[in-house]
């Protein structure tokens, strides 16, 4: 038995020992990792989700005839700008905001004389009477939002704050509308 060609049993132990070692740290890398990854990914989607939102409603309030909303609010309503060249029908858009979802809903005002003629908020009838209002459309714009507000007058401050797993992101923009006199 001089030459013996196996692992002692303390060897084999001390191998499986280093073994652990080495999956248990792995192990713990690949933990730490996927903890650090998970509020990265919330943060990219909060941050995407807030572009797309902030997109439409920039874009659409530089477009704008006219302000419904008093400001400060909670929510806006304004005149629909964006095709005044061709005389399409007058049309108003809303932002709100219920359950942690922000809507957006197009809509028009008209008197019951005439329901075919869309008017502004704000005319008379013939009787002095204000129009009646006729909803388009109510869509689903954007998730995990806990507030919107707005402020301002010729320039006017939105103020969006998202939370999703914990993930909170607050946003704040500008916006000058172009077509109001």
């Amino acid at each position: 038995m001089k030459f013996s060609r196996g692992f002692s049993l303390f060897e084999v132990l001390i191998g499986i020992l280093i073994t652990l070692l080495l999956l248990l740290a792995t192990y713990s890398v690949f933990i730490l990792s996927q903890k650090t990854e998970r509020p990265i990914a919330n943060r990219a989607e909060i941050t995407q989700n807030q572009r797309a939102i902030l997109d439409r409603m920039t874009r659409e309030l530089r477009q704008a005839t006219a302000i419904v909303t008093t400001l400060p609010a909670n929510e806006i309503k304004f005149e629909d700008g964006h095709d005044i060249i061709n005389q399409n029908p007058i049309q108003y858009i809303r932002y709100y905001v219920t359950n942690n979802n922000l809507w957006r809903e197009v809509s028009y005002y008209y008197f019951p004389t005439d329901p075919s003629t869309h008017v502004r908020y704000n005319e008379l009838d013939e009787n002095g009477l204000p129009p009646q209002i006729q909803l388009i459309e109510t869509k689903l714009i954007g998730e995990y939002i806990n507030s919107l507000t707005f402020t301002g007058g010729a320039i006017i401050t939105i103020s969006l704050q998202f939370t999703k797993n914990d993930q909170n992101l607050i946003i704040i923009t500008d916006v000058s509308p172009r077509n109001i006199n």
